[in-house]
């Protein structure tokens, strides 16, 4: 990590510990907010600054001073909006189960401050098309994600994701997690949150699948650290591991833990220590993207070929421009949702698929994926498999 990159965990440690930030190190003020920023914890940052006086920060970096502020009212008109909508669905006799960011929120100083673009809920998989009939009648618009087992609706602000299953696409899932309305508790009307156990084994399941894609930022972590020190001596963590193991994720969260007690202090500790070396691929690779890690083409490419390469071995990259000119279906139905529950119609998908990509220049993806290294894929694959994330 550079200095700037120390100096916001640093902070990010004070907030979730409730002490003043010490600043050793040079820095540079405006690096330090556009990587908070692109972090989703700039508000976290600018609260820190302005409670323990840091002007030294806050003047030489302004939007400092103003994203506090605007980063509450975002999040608080969200979950007016949020809590509006459970009670429609608990009028329309929907059950549902919310989870991460808006239940996680709570366990942060500052609820306010955790910020979520999404609101996911997960629902009963038959009532799928009353809630989908429902959301369109309130004039929300749609699109089918993670290969057609989750939609999304937006409408201005809003966003939600609504789930039928936890053992969705390129997550590492697990029988108990199959079960998992026989593990909620209620809140009000037919609004449930899981069980503090399972809700902590859903968030690593949830964490590894972003790292195993794209990457996952400094915020997913700091979500666990936070829950720790709120559950920790409650937590029945025989029943984690248990959970953890028939995932495959055991040691994946240890990687976790080792990262939150080395940043943010916490008291449960991994298993096994990570070595001095993995510890510095694994924060390059938490801070080469945003929250929810790489952003750059290159980057999502190279991670492309990477996954193709852990199932496939040698033939991977060519898989994997295979699968761009011809997707299979449930990435065709999300694209072009007309096509959904039209399987008979793949070949059609395809030509449309193949005429929009030409249009949209979209050949220039199959020169990158052709020309992508290999050996760095196979780097990050070796990588991934030292902290627990394999396929």
């Amino acid at each position: 990590m550079n200095n700037t990159e120390k100096l916001l965990i640093e902070i990010l440690s004070a907030f979730i510990n409730g002490r003043e930030p010490e600043i050793t190190t040079e820095y540079d003020a405006s690096l330090l907010y556009e990587i908070s920023k692109k972090q989703s914890v700039s508000g976290i940052v600018g609260h820190i600054l302005q409670k323990y006086g840091k002007n030294d920060i806050i003047s030489a970096e302004d939007r400092f001073a103003l994203i506090f502020d605007k980063t509450i009212t975002q999040l608080v008109r969200k979950e007016v909006y949020a809590q509006k909508l459970f009670e429609r669905l608990s009028q329309e006799k929907i059950p549902h189960i919310v989870i991460k960011g808006l239940v996680v929120k709570e366990f942060y100083p500052v609820p306010e401050l955790r910020t979520y673009g999404d609101i996911d809920i997960i629902i009963p998989k038959n009532l799928r098309e009353k809630s989908h009939n429902l959301m369109c009648s309130l004039g929300y618009k749609w699109e089918l994600m993670d290969g057609g087992e989750v939609y999304a609706y937006k409408k201005d602000l809003e966003r939600y994701e609504f789930h039928t299953t936890l053992n969705s696409e390129k997550t590492q899932g697990s029988e108990y997690m199959n079960n998992f309305w026989e593990h909620t508790k209620p809140l009000s009307g037919l609004t449930y949150e899981f069980e503090d156990e399972l809700h902590l084994c859903y968030l690593i399941s949830h964490i590894e699948k972003h790292v195993y894609t794209a990457g996952a930022g400094v915020r997913m972590y700091m979500d666990i650290a936070l829950l720790l020190n709120k559950l920790g001596d409650s937590l029945d963590f025989d029943k984690v591991r248990e959970i953890l193991r028939e995932c495959e994720l055991e040691r994946f969260f240890d990687s976790v833990l080792f990262l939150c007690s080395r940043w943010f202090g916490c008291k449960i500790k991994p298993l096994e220590p990570m070595s001095e070396e993995v510890y510095e691929e694994f924060c390059r690779f938490t801070f080469r993207g945003g929250v929810f890690g790489k952003q750059a083409k290159e980057d999502t490419v190279n991670a492309e070929v990477r996954q193709s390469i852990d199932e496939k071995g040698k033939a991977g990259k060519f898989s994997v421009i295979l699968s761009h000119i011809f997707p299979p279906y449930r990435e065709i139905r999300r694209i072009y949702p007309f096509f959904n529950g039209k399987p008979y119609l793949l070949p059609v998908g395809w030509c449309v698929h193949i005429f929009k990509a030409g249009k949209r220049s979209g050949l220039r993806n199959l020169k990158q994926i052709a020309t992508a290294d290999v050996s760095k894929a196979q780097n990050e694959k070796d990588f991934l498999e030292q902290i627990g994330s394999k396929r």
